[in-house]
């Protein structure tokens, strides 16, 4: 109930802001309005899919999106924001819609002070802010093993952003609360009859959420930790299964109950999960134009009992090097859940019953259905790639990575009857970013 509580209370701030923006957006004093686009095109050495688009047929629909952000000023200390983006849709893989990204009014009380309600992007990554403007940053794409902690990185809710400046740089912390609803997409190889369909299939969330990030920058440095405590539920308000309990036929046979359509005592559920994401970042000067970028997330759930849940640690390094109008790079990157849940992952999904026993074929496709319904992660990748400044306003980029599949990666979209583990994918990426 608190989360629902919270849920309806962001989103009337929400709705509040959005109302007092689109009212006076015609009484501005002052406009902006900024551009910006990435056409790119992808394509690995695989016939199976990986990130939702990617495979050896290649795609243009993993990296291309458009979007157009306005900047009014209604006052000194008054402005409001409306970003509009077109990108692949959350919930469906073969649509590309529109959706207001950001739409917030902000307030600055005091020269050191700015308060902001509305749509807003939670300040989780180094980048969170400009994630989706490929223009400013040196990578093909941000990697996906740190930028994937959640299915979305928006917010209706509150935020402040407090600075002090020193002699060599500013401190800055900025507080957010509020809640968002999103999907999350997950991939079943084999369809369970009167269950689960085979394919991609989204869960539909609500997320509320608090959170503090300390950042420290300078003019060619940023240092940034944060620590966010975030609670979901589902929509349709089922709760969430904790576990699998083991059913045992006799010895050494038996399965996993994956669901209340197979005899056993019952799925363990709880009506939401709460997460505690503990995130740290930097973007380092060296000597000679090399530069340094790295952040690392862990994600805890504080719950003992929930045994299925995101769990996991995550991060990249990256080495960039400025040549004139040319910056290559290369990054290692890596995405691993916590061992009890790779542990339970693996037993699930190697379960089966002989044929002899009676409903052997669907106890057999619930197990692996089971093992899907994870989100569960196994992997490490390498990216080489440079980009190339046209102008201060467009770039041109380019990168080969290969991604190591250990035990298994919910970001693979595994054939049916099949398992993707051991293996390497090879990904080449070409794009072109700009904004006006």
């Amino acid at each position: 109930m608190m989360i629902k509580l919270q849920s309806d209370l962001s989103r009337a701030i929400a709705v509040c802001a959005w109302i007092l923006l689109f009212h006076n957006l015609s009484i501005a004093r002052e406009i902006s309005i900024t551009g910006f686009g990435t056409v790119g095109f992808v394509q690995s050495d695989k016939s199976f899919t990986y990130q939702r688009y990617i495979s050896q047929s290649g795609t243009l629909r993993r990296d291309t999106l458009a979007g157009i952000q306005f900047d009014a000023k209604f006052a000194d200390r008054l402005g409001a924001t409306i970003q509009l983006l077109a990108a692949p849709s959350s919930s469906d893989d073969k649509r590309y819609v529109g959706n207001f990204s950001w739409a917030f009014v902000s307030w600055r009380p005091t020269n050191d002070l700015l308060i902001s309600v509305g749509r807003q992007r939670i300040p989780l990554y180094l980048y969170s802010q400009n994630y989706d403007v490929g223009v400013t940053y040196e990578f093909a794409r941000l990697p996906t093993e740190m930028y994937s902690i959640s299915p979305g990185n928006e917010f209706n809710g509150i935020s402040f952003s407090k600075y002090w400046t020193r002699s060599n740089g500013d401190l800055i912390i900025d507080g957010y609360w509020g809640s968002t609803d999103l999907n999350a997409r997950y991939w079943f190889r084999d369809g369970v009859p009167m269950a689960q369909n085979a394919g991609t299939s989204f869960k539909q969330l609500s997320l509320s959420g608090t959170g503090l990030a300390l950042s420290y920058k300078t003019d060619e440095n940023s240092f940034r930790i944060g620590l966010h405590n975030t609670s979901g539920i589902q929509r349709n308000g089922r709760p969430f299964p904790t576990g699998y309990p083991f059913v045992s036929l006799f010895p050494g046979v038996g399965y996993f109950q994956v669901d209340n359509l197979l005899p056993g005592p019952g799925l363990p559920t709880i009506n939401s999960i709460r997460n505690i994401i503990a995130t740290i970042g930097a973007e380092i000067s060296l000597s000679h134009d090399f530069r340094f970028i790295g952040e690392y997330a862990k994600t805890f759930v504080n719950n003992p009992t929930v045994k299925i849940a995101n769990a996991s640690y995550r991060g990249y390094l990256s080495l960039l090097r400025k040549v004139d109008k040319w910056t290559p790079y290369v990054t290692y990157a890596f995405l691993r859940s916590d061992a009890e849940q790779l542990e339970l992952y693996k037993q699930v999904n190697s379960s089966s019953v002989p044929t002899f026993v009676p409903g052997s074929s669907l106890i057999n496709l619930s197990q692996r259905a089971g093992a899907d319904a994870m989100l569960t992660y196994d992997q490490h990748s390498l990216a080489i790639g440079t980009s190339y400044s046209l102008s201060p306003t467009s770039k041109i980029k380019a990168e080969w990575m290969r991604v190591r599949i250990g035990q298994v990666s919910s970001l693979v979209d595994a054939p049916p009857g099949s398992n993707i583990r051991n293996q390497n994918i090879n990904v080449i990426s070409l794009s072109y970013s700009m904004v006006f």
